[in-house]
């Protein structure tokens, strides 16, 4: 904020040749960005050998990862702010903006900067880089839009949510030990699969015969099972009855029915999915698409 005060009276003007230095060249030296918005809230996201982590609790979804690494190697600046919207670029930059900080295993950032909101054209974003003499209009050449999106920003507000993976499963069929499905409201339907021995039990206990191939479409639906996202009202299903609990090795996922189980309308993209709600290990809720989780909430039908 000093830095910002200090140069609303300065009158020097700046090159571009000297600041045009918001670019990381090298994304695979940086270790940590910080983000934080005014309202307090702060994302850390680490990376370790395997995975990005956001902080210190989830493991980060790939795209959005990917995206601001990209966006961080290259942006350009376009030009800087020009005399007569200098000081409505300041205002918003002190009140509203988002700090940036990008680290490369070093104790100090190696960039520090905060993004405002975009030009009237949307094709351009205020930035003030930390050090510099005035916010400019940052850009990345040949994309059309403003950045602040690309940063996890939404309405001038940032959220851990944005950034974790809703990744639920995702098991190499070779990895799997065992896989129990128990239908909670049609028992007859439940069934366990022992893969060492490859043995299939029904809900009674006994063993039954199987096709080979639909038991390995099973397994290997588990590679990739994403959840829509996540909830704030876990006390919706305080009460309530599961539908299905499917347990893979030590997991266990539990799923619940959304108010009357109907279809419900999608207002963002103007068609008909429909949802559950879902645990996994009495954990957060989760949203999750039945066209998703239909090919793991199988009945023992399904197997023969």
């Amino acid at each position: 904020m000093a830095a910002l005060i200090w140069f609303l009276s300065n009158d020097k003007k700046s090159t571009i040749s000297v600041e045009n230095n918001f670019a990381i060249c090298d994304t695979a030296s940086v270790s940590k960005i910080f983000i934080a918005d005014r309202n307090g809230t702060t994302i850390t996201l680490n990376r370790n050998q395997k995975n990005w982590v956001v902080n210190n609790k989830y493991r980060v979804r790939k795209d959005a990862i990917k995206t601001i690494l990209t966006t961080i190697n290259q942006i350009r600046i376009q030009r800087p702010v020009s005399r007569k919207a200098f000081d409505n670029v300041i205002k918003n930059l002190a009140t509203t903006g988002i700090k940036i900080e990008i680290y490369t295993n070093q104790e100090t950032p190696e960039k520090t900067y905060t993004i405002g909101s975009s030009t009237s054209n949307h094709l351009g974003t205020y930035m003030f880089l930390a050090g510099s003499e005035t916010p400019f209009v940052v850009h990345i050449p040949s994309f059309n839009g403003f950045l602040s999106p690309r940063y996890g920003i939404q309405g001038n507000k940032i959220s851990e949510k944005g950034w974790r993976t809703t990744n639920i499963f995702s098991l190499k069929s070779e990895n799997i030990a065992r896989v129990i499905v128990n239908h909670i409201q049609q028992p007859e339907k439940s069934f366990s699969l022992t893969t060492d021995s490859m043995i299939l039990l029904n809900n009674s206990g006994n063993e039954v015969s199987f096709n080979q191939e639909k038991v390995l479409s099973l397994l290997n639906a588990f590679k990739l099972l994403n959840c829509e996202s996540y909830k704030n009202e876990k006390e919706k299903i305080e009460f309530s009855t599961p539908l299905h609990e499917v347990i893979v090795n030590n997991d266990t996922l539990r799923t619940y029915a959304i108010g009357n189980g109907k279809l419900l309308k999608d207002k963002k993209d103007n068609f008909t999915v429909k949802r559950m709600h879902a645990t996994l290990n009495n954990g957060e809720l989760m949203l999750i698409q039945d066209y998703v989780f239909n090919k793991v909430l199988i009945t023992i039908n399904q197997l023969e």
